[in-house]
């Protein structure tokens, strides 16, 4: 009987170690994850795997055992409890699959409403509200100045979350 297992492969070699477990006629599955996050101050999606280096497999240890898999190009090792490798529900793995199309935002990008603070320019020290992306590398402001609210564009690289 088929049974849901985690590997952990070599660094690097995810990849590598999917095909030929696959050759293997093994089914294989690693969460991607579309992730939102600021680099060198520019907004940017990116893919990423949700859990760098493992790889969920089934199979049925009957017909494949798991000294061929551990043997497997790129597969360091069964992920156990105790001596016996794990076995995933394949309920985990379905309420997994079924939400790895959401798209995550990184916890340090601040979304409408979130108070940040200026940490660079002539508003350095300032708190502001911040309302929306500006373009890739920008966003827009809500300041409090003299007790009347003040929308500024700002650098990403000027301000981070509170």
């Amino acid at each position: 009987m088929k049974h849901w297992h985690l590997l952990y492969c070599k660094r690097g070699q995810l990849l590598r170690a999917k095909e030929h477990l696959e050759r293997q006629e093994v089914n294989c599955w690693t969460p991607i994850v579309t992730i939102e996050k600021i680099m060198r101050g520019k907004r940017i999606e990116t893919t990423e795997a949700l859990f760098p280096n493992y790889l969920f497999v089934e199979f049925d240890p009957e017909h494949i055992h798991t000294t061929t898999i551990s043997a497997t190009r790129g597969v360091s090792h069964f992920v156990r409890f105790g001596v016996q490798p794990a076995v995933i529900p394949a309920m985990v793995i379905s309420e997994m699959q079924s939400h790895t199309t959401d798209k995550i935002i990184a916890p340090e990008i601040p979304t409408p409403g979130d108070t940040v603070i200026i940490t660079e320019g002539v508003f350095a020290g300032l708190q502001a509200i911040y309302t929306e992306p500006d373009g890739e590398a920008r966003s827009m402001l809500l300041l409090n100045m003299l007790n009347s609210p003040v929308l500024q564009s700002l650098d990403n690289r000027q301000f981070e979350k509170q």
